[in-house]
């Protein structure tokens, strides 16, 4: 299927690579993405929305950007997911790019949770105050984020 991005212009997408959001990403109503990883962006990716071509969200890979960094889900979360036991999960943050590279942010506190076996996604909020919802991206490499106990 084709679909028109305001960053990208009109691209191809394969249909089995959408992503379902049921949920959607806090505060927008899109329930269906695709994930671009354009080379030269690396190791920046975008959740791109397919009904709405100025919807994008940049998405850094949490392994990469925080290594100690975890997300335990709930019953209902792992549900939502359609996760069974041994389920993997690719855990994506939101970041908020900026032209001074010590500006650049992640979204610790909201992360994008994604079954890849299953293409279901689900953005999930970290309670407790634990997390940033800013944390700065690069100083993250001196300084390790701190484990995550659950949602």
């Amino acid at each position: 299927m084709k679909i028109a991005t305001t960053r990208f212009g009109e691209i191809e997408v394969d249909d089995n690579k959408i992503i379902a959001m049921p949920d959607g990403m806090l505060g927008f109503a899109d329930k269906r993405f695709v994930m671009l990883n354009p080379e030269k962006h690396a190791p920046f990716c975008w959740l791109q929305s397919v009904e709405t071509p100025a919807l994008s969200f940049v998405v850094i890979d949490a392994r990469r950007a925080f290594s100690d960094y975890q997300v335990a889900l709930t019953a209902e979360e792992s549900e939502r997911l359609a996760l069974d036991r041994q389920g993997e999960i690719i855990v994506l943050l939101v970041v908020t790019l900026s032209q001074d590279p010590t500006k650049i942010t992640a979204n610790l506190q909201g992360p994008v949770v994604l079954n890849p076996a299953r293409l279901i996604a689900k953005q999930v909020v970290l309670e407790g105050g634990k997390f940033s919802a800013r944390q700065p991206l690069f100083a993250s490499q001196q300084e390790p984020a701190p484990a995550a106990n659950g949602g």
